[in-house]
Order: C-alpha cells, then sequence, then structure tokens
C-alpha cells in the first residue's frame, strides 16, 4: 500500500514539460478535436503513472516513448525509450528516430536509424553478457545473489543533438555502464543531409585540416596547464614515459556545435588520466 501511496505522490507532483505544452498549442492551431486534446494529456499523464508503479512492483518493464519538438525546417526526432529491470540490472535506453519529410534526406534518416539502432542493440547485449560473467565469477569467489543485487547495476545508452540545421545533422550516442568504465563508449555522427554522407574535418577546416586543429589543440592543452595546476596531459610537465598527444587523424572523433565549428572529442586515458574524463577541444573556424 506504501508503494502505492509513494507513487501517487510523485504523480500528484509531475510538472507538465514544456514539451507537451508546445505540443497541445500546435495541436489546438490545426484545430484538433477538444476530446483528442485532452485525451494526450490524460493518455501522458497516465503513461507516467505506469512507469512509476511498473518501477516498484515489476521486475521487467518494456518499452515507451516520448517525442521531442522538431528541430528543424526538415529533420524531427522521436526518442524512444526502453527500461529492463531484473534482479541482476537495469537497461535504459533512449534511442533517436530520426524523420525527414524532404526525399532527399529520407535515405539519409532511414539508413542512420539503423546503424543507431544496430549499435544500441549490439551494446546492450554485450552488456548483459559482461554482467552475466561478472556475477558469474562474483558468486564463485564467495559472493552471494543478494550482495550481487546492492551493486545496484546500470546501463544507460542515450543521445545528444549537438547542432543541426538544414543541411546537417551532428549527435552523440553515449553509451555506459556504472560498474566498469572500460564499456563506457562514444559514436559520433556529423551527417550531411543533402548527401547523405559523412562530414569530415577537412570539409569544415579546409586542406590544412590536421595542422590547423593539431596548432590549435596544443595551445590550448598549455592554456589549461597554465591555469589550472590541476590540469594534466600525458607528454607534458613531468615527464611519464607515456606519449601524449602529437597528431589528429582521420578517425578522431568530433561533433558540430552551434557555431559550426567541430570540436575534437578524445575519451577517457587517451591524452590524459582518467581523472581527467573525456576532454574537448573547439577548432574555431
Amino acid at each position: 500500500m506504501k508503494k502505492i501511496e509513494n507513487a501517487k505522490n510523485k504523480y500528484d507532483n509531475i510538472k507538465i514539460p514544456q514539451e507537451l505544452k508546445k505540443m497541445t498549442n500546435m495541436l489546438v492551431k490545426q484545430n484538433k478535436p477538444k476530446n483528442k486534446i485532452k485525451y494526450f494529456y490524460t493518455a501522458a499523464a497516465s503513461f507516467i503513472l505506469v512507469i512509476i508503479i511498473g518501477l516498484n512492483v515489476s521486475q521487467t518493464f518494456a518499452t515507451s516513448f516520448s517525442k521531442i519538438p522538431i528541430i528543424g525546417e526538415i529533420v524531427s526526432i522521436v526518442s524512444i525509450y526502453g527500461k529492463k529491470i531484473d534482479n541482476d540490472k537495469i537497461v535504459n535506453t533512449e534511442v533517436p528516430k530520426i524523420s525527414s519529410d524532404d526525399e532527399n534526406a529520407k535515405d539519409t534518416t532511414d539508413k542512420l536509424n539503423q546503424e543507431i539502432q544496430n549499435i544500441v542493440d549490439s551494446y546492450t547485449k554485450e552488456a548483459e553478457q559482461h554482467i552475466a560473467e561478472y556475477k558469474e565469477a562474483f558468486i564463485a569467489t564467495g559472493g552471494t545473489e543478494e550482495e550481487f543485487e546492492q551493486k545496484d547495476i546500470v546501463v544507460d545508452v542515450s543521445y545528444d543533438v549537438k547542432s543541426e540545421s538544414k543541411e546537417h545533422l551532428s549527435l552523440v550516442l553515449n553509451a555506459n555502464e556504472n560498474w566498469v568504465n572500460a564499456y563506457n563508449v562514444s559514436y559520433f555522427y556529423n551527417i550531411n543531409l543533402n548527401t547523405g554522407e559523412n562530414i569530415t574535418l577537412k570539409d569544415i577546416l579546409g586542406n590544412d585540416y590536421i595542422n590547423i586543429a593539431n596548432e590549435s589543440i596544443k595551445n590550448q592543452i598549455e592554456e589549461r596547464m597554465a591555469k589550472d595546476e590541476n590540469a594534466i596531459f600525458f607528454g607534458y610537465g613531468e615527464d611519464n614515459g607515456i606519449e601524449g598527444f602529437t597528431t589528429i587523424t582521420d578517425e578522431t572523433n568530433f561533433y558540430i556545435n552551434e557555431n559550426g565549428n567541430p570540436v575534437i572529442v578524445f575519451a577517457k586515458y587517451e591524452i590524459a588520466p582518467g581523472s581527467m574524463g573525456q576532454i574537448e577541444f573547439e577548432i574555431e573556424k
């Protein structure tokens, strides 16, 4: 009974998100019948309550979805949410489904959707296998089922739209497991919506993109170390025998920010100690 009361309290305090208000206003302008608008609110609120109760009384909870506003004149994104809960783990997924009314962009978005879904499916499958192997070793070395459950293992897959326009879409798909850093990865997508091709650093910075990026990154490393005594980069300062940053390559990860500049991203341990986390450098055009 207490679980239901807690769920009710959470439900009573739910704030209607701005996205929902915007969507409703749009429906009003399009002369949708009032009963449909009422149904939209009721369904959304009921859906949230189902999630709250489901998380409290069920070990396994299925898939849901949520719309977010149109991000451009051509492209829109729907977030597909999934949640799987059992005694060993929680798997959360927020997967973008990209759509377009423009025929030139449709093939591109369809291919991108399939690629992203394949990555999500593969990652979550591997994550569950890693957890199963970890549990087996944990039990074999004297651990108990109850102790393993207390580890609260969570697998998260989400995405972040970095920038968009009529011509391009830049987003990052993030996947991580809270129990081991080795399986935390990011996938970068910079797509030309007109051609369907990946946007490269050369496309943005020109033929001399390698030298431009290298010089900028090295200057920014020195500036950060001069401003922050806790900033540490391999190959700089004390010689620890680890080679530091030397050059970017065509495989170097980046996204495009709102200014249209590429932001080069290095994973933990790639050019600095793990304590520095993921490191980014904006390269001005």
